[in-house]
């Protein structure tokens, strides 16, 4: 039991390493085939992390599915959207998501690719990293 706490820490840790990076997420999309998106930790606002995922995307890869869910699998958020180069923003309210880790999932509706960031909203609230 102890054990599997330190792995998922260490797992977490990894995680928000990359999320605080300024270019956690350094792609070519036309190489990889990965989706354009990049998460990114612009700080607190009322205590509360806000997160923000900056698209770049092309004329044949502009639109996405993006969608949030814990750790149970529930959806907390769903949307379809359409654009090339835009950002969205998600302000998480740690007093009722509670310890609940987050997976944002990206998907580019053309190429079907996706790109998953796990989150962990108490320990992103805490660590109180100034803005990229």
């Amino acid at each position: 039991m102890k054990q599997n706490k330190i792995i998922i820490t260490t797992a977490f840790f990894i995680v928000l390493t990359s999320l605080f990076a300024g270019n956690a997420i350094a792609y070519d999309s036309s190489s990889t085939g990965a989706v354009p998106v990049e998460l990114k930790f612009l700080g607190n606002v009322k205590h509360l992390p806000l997160l923000q995922l900056d698209f770049s995307g092309t004329k044949t890869e502009n639109e996405f599915s993006i969608s949030i869910t814990d750790e149970n699998g529930f959806e907390l958020y769903s949307a379809e959207v359409k654009g090339e180069v835009f950002s969205k923003q998600f302000l998480l309210n740690t007093a009722d998501l509670g310890d609940a880790i987050l997976t944002f999932e990206i998907t580019g509706r053309k190429s079907g690719k996706t790109v998953a960031y796990v989150v962990n909203p108490r320990v992103v609230a805490k660590a109180g990293i100034a803005k990229n």
